[in-house]
C-alpha cells in the first residue's frame, strides 16, 4: 500500500510540475522586444543649434580592499537616442511630461509596416490609405493606440549619411543648421495622416524608425504641430520594429516625471502579448484571447488535479 501510495504522489507531483511548466511555456509566448538604442557619445539627436551632446562623467569613484561604489554625472538634450516627445514640445499648453496621463504609456500597438516604400523613395510619407489598409487586413484602430511606423531605418542609425540623407557632422565647430536641413532625406508620418489621426481616431501617440515623425523634407514640422501640440506624444530613433507584430501587442514608454520636459530619452519595450492594453481598450486580438483562454483552462485542470 505504501508503496503504491509512494509511486502515486510522486506521479501527481510530477503532473503538477509538467503542467506548471506548460503555463509558464505559454506565457512566455508573449516575448518582450526592445525598441531602444544604445544611449552613449554615438546617440542620434536633432542638433539645434546650442544643444548638449551626451556626456557620461565619473563623479565619484571607491574600488578597494574588495569594495565598489561609484556615481556618475550626466549631461545630454533632452531629446537624444530613442526618445518620446511630450506634447509640450510643440504645444505652448499642452501636457510637459510629467502631466501625461500614466495610463498613456501602456498601450496598443498599431505597426504599419512601409519598408518596401521606404527603401523606395526615402523621402516616403505613411498615408491614409496605409493606415486604411492596416485596417483591412486588422479591423478598427484600437482606442489609445500608438500608430507606430516601420520604415527601415533602425538597422542604418549607425551610418550617418544612410540615416539622415548627409554626411555633414553634426559636432563639427562650422556645423551649419540650415544646410544640414536642406540636405536631410528620411521617410515619416504625413500631415494629411496627423490630421486623419487626430479627427477619427483616438490614439495616444505615433513612433517611427526615423530621427522624426515628420520626414526630412516635411519643413515646419506639420506632424509635430498637429498632433503633439493636440496632447499626442511621439517616439523617435526607435529600433527592431520587424520584431513587432502589427496588431495585438503592448507598447510600455515610461518617461521620468519632469516638470516643463519637452521630452526625454526613454526605454521603450513592446509585450507581444495584447493582454493588459487592449483589456484597458476595451478590444482583445485573438491571439491575445486565444492566450488567456489557454492559459485559463490549464489553470482549471491543474487546480482539478491539486485539490483531488
Amino acid at each position: 500500500y505504501f508503496q503504491h501510495y509512494y509511486i502515486t504522489n510522486n506521479l501527481r507531483k510530477m503532473n503538477h510540475s509538467i503542467l506548471l511548466i506548460i503555463l509558464l511555456v505559454v506565457r512566455v509566448q508573449a516575448e518582450l522586444v526592445d525598441l531602444s538604442h544604445i544611449l552613449d557619445e554615438n546617440a542620434r539627436n536633432w542638433p539645434v543649434e546650442g544643444y548638449t551632446p551626451f556626456k557620461h562623467s565619473v563623479l565619484a569613484l571607491y574600488d578597494e580592499d574588495g569594495a565598489f561604489y561609484t556615481s556618475k554625472d550626466i549631461e545630454m538634450t533632452e531629446h537624444i537616442g530613442t526618445h518620446m516627445d511630450a506634447p509640450y514640445h510643440f504645444g505652448k499648453t499642452a501636457w510637459d511630461l510629467a502631466s501625461i496621463p500614466i495610463e498613456n504609456f501602456v498601450v496598443p500597438v498599431v505597426k504599419v509596416n512601409v519598408k518596401e516604400k521606404s527603401a523606395k523613395n526615402r523621402d516616403y510619407m505613411l498615408t491614409v490609405q496605409d493606415l486604411q489598409d492596416w485596417e483591412e487586413k486588422h479591423g478598427a484602430v484600437p482606442d489609445n493606440a500608438v500608430v507606430l511606423m516601420e520604415t527601415g531605418w533602425g538597422d542604418k542609425y549607425t551610418d550617418t549619411e544612410a540615416y539622415f540623407g548627409t554626411a555633414m557632422d553634426q559636432k563639427a565647430d562650422d556645423f551649419d543648421y540650415d544646410a544640414w536641413v536642406a540636405e536631410i532625406h528620411f521617410p515619416g508620418f504625413s500631415a494629411e495622416l496627423a490630421t486623419k489621426l487626430l479627427t477619427d481616431y483616438k490614439i495616444t501617440g505615433v513612433g517611427i524608425d526615423t530621427a522624426s515623425i515628420d520626414a526630412g523634407v516635411s519643413g515646419a514640422f506639420p506632424v509635430h504641430n498637429t498632433l503633439e501640440a493636440n496632447n499626442k506624444y511621439g517616439l523617435e530613433n526607435l529600433c527592431c520594429l520587424d520584431k513587432v507584430p502589427e496588431s495585438g501587442a503592448t507598447l510600455i514608454a515610461i518617461p521620468p516625471k519632469m516638470t516643463g520636459g519637452s521630452g526625454f530619452t526613454i526605454r521603450v519595450l513592446v509585450d507581444t502579448d495584447s493582454s493588459y492594453a487592449y483589456k484597458q481598450s476595451g478590444r482583445m486580438s485573438g491571439a491575445g484571447t486565444q492566450n488567456m483562454n489557454v492559459c485559463g483552462f490549464l489553470a482549471l485542470f491543474y487546480f482539478i488535479l491539486y485539490v483531488q
